[in-house]
């Protein structure tokens, strides 16, 4: 069985390959007589877990198990958040339209909601 550090180890090293300078700063695109650099920010996460034990014998099998596990997971993501333009002698930063996803927008809404709930005295354990 692999260790979980050797797990960690190996995707740390291969995301190591992904997450470069370039993916912060994007590499620059000439459009006439300007130069854009796109700008993103970048998301990277890690997790990872492990298990021991033993499973005990089952009654249909009389056969019990050693137990073991290990897991890895890494996800990446840059989002593209604005342009740097550069023309002549001026440089301009041209913020991109955010757009916001079904929790941003969930998350948004929640003290409303916790507010209305209040107000109709839901969620309050009344004695009898």
């Amino acid at each position: 069985m692999v260790d979980l550090q050797e797990i960690l180890d190996a995707v740390s090293e291969e995301l190591g390959g992904v997450a470069s300078g370039d993916t912060v700063v994007g590499s620059p695109v000439k459009l006439g007589a300007a130069t854009v650099y796109p700008i993103s920010i970048v998301h990277l996460g890690l997790g990872g877990g492990g298990g021991q034990g033993e499973r005990e014998a089952s009654s249909q099998d009389g056969k019990g198990e050693a137990g073991a596990g290990n897991g890895g997971v890494a996800g990446f993501k840059a989002k593209p958040v604005a342009v740097l333009v550069f023309q002549e002698d001026a440089v301009t930063v041209l913020p991109l339209p955010v757009k916001a996803g079904p929790l941003e927008r969930f998350l948004e809404r929640l003290p409303d909601l916790i507010e209305r709930f209040k107000d109709k005295g839901l969620g309050k354990s009344g004695a009898a």
